[in-house]
C-alpha cells in the first residue's frame, strides 16, 4: 500500500506518457517510411493523453507543485499565508468535487452510455470518466496532505 500511495500517480503517468511517446513514433514511422498511416494511433494518443493529464493534475497536488501567482500572498504575514491556503485547498476541493458529480451526471446520460468511439469503437464513458477519476485522486491528494502532513500545512501549493 505504502508503494501505490507513494508511486501511483507517478507509474500511471510514466505509463502513459511512455505510450503516448510510443503511439506517436508508430504513427510517424508508419506514416513516413511505410507511406501507410495507422486508422486507431491518433485516436488512441488522445485518449491516452487526456487521461494522463487528469492523472498528471492529481500528481502536481500530491507534489504540491501546481503553477499559482502569489504576489499578493507573498505580501500577506506567514499566519495569513497559511490560512489563505487552506481557503484556497477547501475551494479547489469544492471546485473538483461539483466536477466529479456534473462529470458523472454526463457519463450516466443513456446517449453517453451508449455511444462509442469512431474508430476504436470503445465506449465513450471510459474517456469521459478521466474527468472524475483525476478529480477525486486530486481531492484525495489534497486531503492527504493536511491529515498525513499536518505540521506542513503552511506549505505553499507552488512549492
Amino acid at each position: 500500500m505504502k508503494w501505490l500511495n507513494d508511486n501511483l500517480e507517478a507509474a500511471l503517468g510514466g505509463a502513459l506518457l511512455a505510450g503516448v511517446v510510443l503511439l506517436i513514433t508508430v504513427q510517424v514511422i508508419m506514416r513516413y517510411v511505410f507511406q501507410n498511416a495507422l486508422s486507431w494511433s491518433e485516436e488512441l494518443t488522445l485518449w491516452t493523453f487526456i487521461w494522463f493529464i487528469w492523472i498528471g493534475i492529481s500528481y502536481a497536488f500530491k507534489e504540491r507543485k501546481h503553477v499559482k501567482v502569489t504576489f499578493f500572498q507573498d505580501l500577506l504575514p506567514l499566519k495569513a499565508k497559511a490560512a489563505l491556503e487552506v481557503v484556497i485547498d477547501i475551494s479547489v476541493i469544492v471546485f473538483l468535487l461539483i466536477m466529479t458529480y456534473q462529470s458523472y451526471k454526463l457519463i450516466s446520460l443513456p446517449y453517453v452510455l451508449s455511444q462509442k468511439s469512431v474508430v476504436l469503437n470503445l465506449p465513450i464513458a471510459i474517456l469521459y470518466a478521466s474527468a472524475p477519476v483525476g478529480s477525486l485522486l486530486s481531492v484525495f491528494r489534497i486531503i492527504q496532505f493536511y491529515v498525513a502532513k499536518p505540521a506542513q500545512t503552511s506549505l505553499p501549493v507552488g512549492g
